[in-house]
C-alpha cells in the first residue's frame, strides 16, 4: 500500500497539477493504467510515495493533504481521482508541498 503524489503536464498547454491518492500498486504508476485513455492528454509523473503497513495509514496521509490542500482547479473533462487535484500558486509552493509529504 503507498501514497503519492504524481504531477500531470497537459501535452499541449504544458499545465501542470498534483494528485494525491493511494493505491495498493508497489509501482505508483500502475494505478494509472486503468482505463488509460482518460489520462491521454496529459504526462504523469511521480514525484514522491510512501509505502505502508495498512490502507489506513494510506489513506490518512491522502486525506491530511486534502485537507490542506483541496482541489483549486477544474479541467475539461472526467477522469478517476480528478477531485483529488491541486494547483500550486508557484515552484516554491509545490518544493513545500514536496517537502511536507
Amino acid at each position: 500500500m503507498k501514497s503519492y503524489i504524481v504531477e500531470f503536464t497537459h501535452r499541449v498547454s504544458g499545465n501542470s497539477f498534483l494528485k494525491f491518492g493511494h493505491t495498493k500498486y508497489s509501482d505508483v504508476m500502475k494505478r494509472f493504467e486503468f482505463d488509460p485513455e482518460q489520462y491521454q492528454d496529459y504526462l504523469i509523473q511521480v514525484l514522491a510515495s510512501i509505502k505502508h503497513s495498512t490502507i489506513e495509514e494510506a489513506e490518512s496521509v491522502e486525506s491530511d493533504f486534502l485537507n490542506k490542500y483541496p482541489k483549486n482547479l477544474s479541467l475539461p473533462r472526467y477522469f478517476s481521482g480528478i477531485t483529488e487535484i491541486y494547483e500550486p500558486e508557484d515552484k516554491q509552493e509545490r518544493a513545500k508541498i514536496l517537502r511536507e509529504f
